[in-house]
């Protein structure tokens, strides 16, 4: 999933940045550029570690684990193929159109999760005079819209990821390389 979902979110990272500082300007009141410094430190911050790193333990988790194909022959393997299994999808060639998206979804919560805590701390740090109930409050909105606005956009991102995956491609054997050989250590460990 990383392969599929990192390239998207790279290129959706000015759209995003934009309407959460934004969001940020009006709940907060404070001035376009605070707003703006808050939200690209913030999201630079999750789109380079916090994401990628949540991905990196979630992938682990499962090949520790969760990574045998079961198959889809019930409802409940379906659901556990696209849940538990969302950050390493097994390869049902006929069953990724759909798999891909709702695996994708799957994801948006944990990430979410990650998203707010690195945007908020920092933003603490940014915005030290707002209010820290009002603060979080606004991180959450915002990163609510973003992810609202990411998830209509999940597709035609995917789409478009397939295309531009040459061009991340070095990248993506990187991290790839690094949760095998994450997960190969953890394996002798235990």
């Amino acid at each position: 999933m990383v392969a599929i979902f990192l390239p998207p979110m790279w290129l959706s990272l000015i759209p995003v940045i934009l309407l959460e500082s934004w969001i940020l300007h009006r709940r907060l009141f404070v001035s376009h550029q605070s707003a703006l410094l808050a939200s690209t430190v913030g999201n630079v911050a999750t789109t380079v570690v916090g994401i990628p790193l949540v991905w990196l333990v979630l992938a682990i988790l499962e090949g520790s684990c969760c990574g045998t194909a079961h198959g889809l022959a019930s409802f409940g393997d379906k659901i556990y193929a696209v849940t538990v299994q969302a950050p390493w999808l097994i390869p049902y060639e006929k069953d990724l159109g759909w798999m891909i998206p709702v695996a994708l979804l799957v994801l948006f919560v944990p990430f979410f999760g990650i998203t707010v805590a690195i945007e908020g701390y920092l933003s603490r740090r940014i915005l030290p005079a707002v209010e820290p109930r009002r603060l979080w409050r606004a991180t959450w909105l915002a990163n609510g819209w973003s992810y609202l606005m990411l998830a209509l956009l999940a597709w035609p991102a995917l789409l478009l990821a397939s295309h531009m995956q040459s061009f991340f491609l070095p990248i993506l054997e990187w991290l790839v390389s690094v949760a095998f050989k994450v997960a190969r250590v953890l394996a002798q460990a235990q």
